[in-house]
């Protein structure tokens, strides 16, 4: 993949994370109460911004970390998406399909990728 092409993805998933962070929902029991260890009632749905730090700490990075992901500096590897994606509770497409979407807008019309294995083929 070009360089470009991972700029854009590294900023698009960082983005997302970004998104997740600062609009994380966690449920507050609001009314009702405990019958043999489960809540019968209604919860009141709130909005709780995670700090880098507090991500950070669940991921094994330091916050400094965590904003490289979020600027698109720095790449994630697979196992630091999937616990990103296990932390917010939210499915890895929920951070990659917007950046599948823009890969496919700046994917290259000529073949050259082919035309170079096909080289290889002959030799």
């Amino acid at each position: 993949m070009s360089r470009a092409k991972d700029k854009i993805l590294n900023k698009t998933i960082g983005q997302k994370i970004r998104e997740a962070r600062m609009n994380n929902v966690v449920y507050d029991k609001e009314i009702g109460m405990e019958t043999d260890g489960q809540f019968l009632g209604t919860y009141k749905a709130r909005k709780m911004t995670i700090t880098q730090s507090k991500l950070g700490k669940a991921l094994g990075v330091t916050f400094q970390q965590i904003q490289k992901y979020e600027s698109g500096h720095n790449g994630l590897s697979l196992l630091k998406a999937l616990q990103i994606s296990n932390f917010f509770n939210k499915p890895l497409d929920y951070f990659t399909s917007d950046a599948t979407e823009l890969l496919e807008k700046v994917r290259p019309t000529d073949n050259s990728s082919v035309k170079v294995s096909e080289s290889f083929e002959n030799v």
